[in-house]
């Protein structure tokens, strides 16, 4: 490709600030990135106070590639102060046991140092903190080269650095795409919510959770959320829990030590879909429904209830506690947890760059090197091959993590105007 190609990017998330950067450092000058919300965006699932750095997989492709990003994440000046590496605890109960039998085969081959499996009793002797029954807990697998990142501010720094080298970011209605421009099988842009026309030789679809409601995937990617709560710690309580390493069990819940603001962090394991209709692509399918959009709500009854009994089987002494912040992170799910970084098969100039399937934001630093790859037709054949437009294929599900059947929004009780009605309530008490 020439350097002046025009190349438009959409969404700056993970994927597309990435790719963003990493065109931008092969010499590419007119790179436009396009989002309804100022970097780092705020509905995108890689913002947020933390993600899981981490190399543990049963494919072997992302555990080298999550290896190759481990250094970057450690040596890469943009991300200075943001990377923590506390250790963590893979878990599973039953559904996801074969991932994490995997995943500790891999790593060992890959000869990741320090791996150990752990009994319940052997987590409770050493990390005293944890007084919880750890019912469900059946397999774990300490690896100490893991950790976590300041992920909102990490998107936020590798967006400043795709500035500099001369990366355009565009927001508000002139950022938010509605269609694309398709002409004669040829991609030539995209539209937006002001009516703007934004035209480039090539277009990058990297929109995550909203992608299958802005094109027609063929039913490749689901956008599923799941249910994020902080807690707010005291300062005695920040000091005491800080030594925590990450706690993951894949069927329940995952636990961040607190930051040093003292906002613990947990999220629920199981997936959410909400199944509707997007009024401007037609589209029926998985479409977010996030609190920014609808701030009235919160999380569904059910799964704070459900939240709240995990916590206790960890932290009994949380379980209680009131949350500050809540969320549904929703990210866009591959049936095979393979990424989707393709051409796309009808529209020339069209890409698509997507499926994190809740584990993509840890190779912040290194997929938009794989993206600038394809473009320039040199991504490896093998990674082509795993990352193929495979609509209407039999792929593998099998030995994957989050194996839980999805619960859709609307099946749900108590989240819609839950917020209003606990504050008319609070308001009530005070009185």
């Amino acid at each position: 490709m020439h350097p002046d190609t025009q190349i438009l990017i959409v969404g700056a998330g993970a994927f597309g600030t990435s790719t963003a950067y990493h065109l931008s450092q092969r010499g590419y000058r007119s790179i436009r990135v396009l989002d309804r919300y100022p970097t780092p965006s705020r509905e995108a699932a890689s913002t947020d106070i933390s993600k899981v750095i981490r190399s543990d997989y049963n494919e072997p492709l992302y555990a080298k590639m999550a290896i190759e990003s481990i250094e970057a994440w450690r040596s890469w000046d943009m991300f200075n102060g943001l990377y923590h590496v506390p250790g963590w605890i893979l878990s599973a109960n039953k559904l996801s046991v074969p991932f994490v039998e995997g995943s500790f085969e891999t790593s060992k081959k890959l000869n990741v140092r320090g791996l150990e499996r752990l009994t319940p009793d052997q987590i409770r002797a050493r990390l005293p903190l944890v007084t919880g029954g750890l019912d469900g807990w059946n397999i774990n697998v300490w690896n100490p080269t893991a950790g976590w990142a300041n992920a909102g501010e990490a998107l936020h720094q590798m967006a400043l650095a795709a500035e500099r080298s001369g990366v355009e970011y565009v927001t508000g209605d002139r950022g938010y795409v509605q269609q694309l421009v398709n002409s004669s099988g040829v991609c030539r842009g995209v539209v937006t919510l002001d009516g703007s026309v934004h035209r480039a030789d090539i277009v990058i679809m990297a929109a995550g959770a909203w992608m299958p409601s802005l094109i027609d995937l063929k039913g490749q990617l689901t956008a599923k959320g799941h249910a994020v709560a902080h807690i707010q710690m005291t300062p005695e309580e920040t000091q005491r829990y800080a030594s925590l390493p990450i706690l993951d069990n894949l069927e329940q819940s995952y636990f961040f030590p607190p930051q040093k603001d003292g906002v613990f962090k947990m999220a629920h394991s199981q997936f959410i879909t909400n199944t509707t209709t997007s009024p401007i692509s037609g589209i029926t399918t998985s479409i977010p429904h996030t609190f920014t959009q609808s701030p009235a709500d919160d999380l569904p009854l059910d799964i704070e209830a459900t939240m709240r009994r995990n916590l206790k089987q960890v932290f009994p002494e949380l379980a209680h506690r009131p949350f500050c912040y809540t969320r549904l992170c929703w990210d866009a799910d591959m049936a095979d947890r393979h990424f989707l970084v393709t051409r796309h098969p009808n529209h020339q100039g069209l890409y698509i760059a997507t499926g994190g399937s809740a584990h993509g934001f840890k190779f912040l630093p290194i997929i938009g090197k794989y993206v600038a790859d394809l473009i320039e037709d040199r991504l490896d054949a093998e990674i082509v091959r795993h990352w193929r437009w495979r609509a209407g294929e039999d792929v593998n599900t099998k030995n994957l993590a989050h194996l839980d059947p999805e619960l859709e929004l609307d099946d749900l009780v108590g989240w819609r105007g839950r917020r209003v009605r606990e504050s008319q309530r609070d308001s009530i008490a005070k009185l």
